[in-house]
């Protein structure tokens, strides 16, 4: 049995998340149909969007009862939550909604579902997706959607100025320095807080100047000029150049999305989900943004456009007491008519590739026709057993240079050090 320990520390309220759990089984004992209990994300629109999904599920299995347990929006804190859950070897919740870098560490806590989906359904959706999902042979949980890191900017400001999407990081900055400063708003906003939305990022930045943390060999490569400048780059757009603020340091993904949203920055980077929100008729830049691959670095060999794969998988607890009813919920919530609903709806990329070809989807959102490439060739982060601890020292330190706590050089020094402790290197 793997051990699981909380990376993030123990949490003060941990035994009041206990003692919720423990309510929630005793409750679901008194309904004569079988209950089961899902963990839910709520960034955006998806927690709407899937409470009428499970309407929906209920209204075709009245035998079937399903109890959400929205989880908070900081995807470190979902993971210690998980942790909490899996490790007291609790039967609920008995699904499970986890981040795709999430399946290797959480494997042996989780029911192997290769036994309850044929080669046939499986083909449905990227296959990378399914690799990603499959851990020493065993299929320990189902895409449910993709992800990839984008750069939405503001359309109308780059023509207004004559600009047009930039290539390059360099090429970003001075159009964010020159539009932010004559129309009085910020540059570039981004996911700078201390927990794995600012390792996405930053593993952006590093792919693009063609470096890396972890060689393919697993040897830690992080002490190297295409590293330091990845991190010397985002320091400098916040102090030397001022494209994005200080504050920027604490932002999370809906923290960005607010302030680009609101009309208050010229280019965002963020995940697919923000393009239904932008286009509401409440936002200020509806009908005015475009998106566009993240730009590329320059200076160096193998320099490239990069994006973090990312997304959300569905996997079921082995402790459950209700695995076939849960393997029904996860199927429905995966077929293609719901991961249409889910794209169109929420925005958040189908795991399945037909819906791709749905024209409704694309006239919904009509930046998932380009993606679907851009999907196809993200770069995913380490795959490993833990994963949690590598991307706690990557974020920590990135933060901490961020944050002027540490030097650029410092805190690259110190990521590899700790990293090479870590995997005995």
């Amino acid at each position: 049995m793997a051990n699981l320990e909380d990376k993030g520390g123990i949490f003060v309220k941990r035994s009041i998340f206990l003692a919720i759990t423990l309510m929630i089984a005793l409750v679901i004992s008194s309904f004569a149909t079988v209950t089961i209990v899902m963990t839910a994300g709520a960034v955006g629109a998806e927690l709407q969007v899937l409470q009428t999904q499970i309407k929906e599920f209920m209204q075709q299995n009245p035998d079937i009862k399903v109890v959400l347990m929205p989880m908070p929006n900081s995807t470190t804190d979902r993971y210690n939550l998980d942790v909490t859950y899996l490790s007291a070897q609790m039967p609920v919740p008995d699904v499970l909604f986890l981040d795709t870098i999430d399946p290797p560490a959480f494997a042996d806590f989780l029911v192997n579902l290769k036994p309850y989906f044929t080669d046939q359904e499986l083909s449905q959706f990227f296959q990378g997706a399914i690799d990603n999902d499959t851990y020493n042979g065993r299929l320990v949980a189902i895409p449910w959607f993709v992800d990839a890191g984008i750069l939405y900017y503001r359309a109308d400001l780059l023509q207004k100025y004559g600009f047009q999407p930039p290539k390059t990081w360099d090429q970003l900055i001075e159009e964010a320095q020159y539009i932010s400063q004559r129309e009085h708003i910020q540059g570039f906003v981004w996911q700078g807080a201390a927990y794995e939305g600012l390792t996405c990022d930053f593993m952006e930045f590093v792919h693009s100047y063609g470096g890396n943390i972890l060689d393919e060999n697993g040897k830690v490569v992080s002490d190297s000029p295409q590293v330091k400048t990845a991190l010397q780059t985002m320091y400098d757009m916040i102090y030397k150049y001022k494209i994005s603020p200080v504050g920027v340091t604490t932002y999370q993904e809906e923290d960005a999305r607010h302030i680009f949203q609101n009309g208050d920055a010229v280019f965002m980077r963020n995940w697919p989900y923000c393009w239904p929100l932008l286009q509401a008729t409440d936002s200020a830049v509806r009908g005015k943004v475009g998106v566009e691959v993240l730009p590329e670095g320059t200076g160096f060999p193998g320099v490239h456009h990069s994006a973090t794969l990312g997304g959300w998988e569905l996997a079921i607890n082995k402790y459950s007491e209700h695995i076939p009813e849960a393997v029904k919920l996860i199927k429905f919530l995966t077929s293609p008519q719901q991961e249409a609903y889910k794209a169109i709806n929420a925005g958040q990329a189908p795991s399945v590739l037909s819906v791709y070809n749905d024209p409704a989807v694309i006239k919904a959102v009509p930046l998932f026709k380009s993606l679907y490439n851009v999907f196809m060739n993200a770069e995913p982060r380490p795959k490993s057993p833990i994963y949690a601890q590598i991307s706690q020292i990557i974020y920590d330190n990135v933060n901490a240079a961020l944050t002027k706590q540490e030097t650029v050089d410092q805190a690259i020094s110190r990521m590899t050090s700790q990293l090479k402790q870590l995997l005995g290197q």
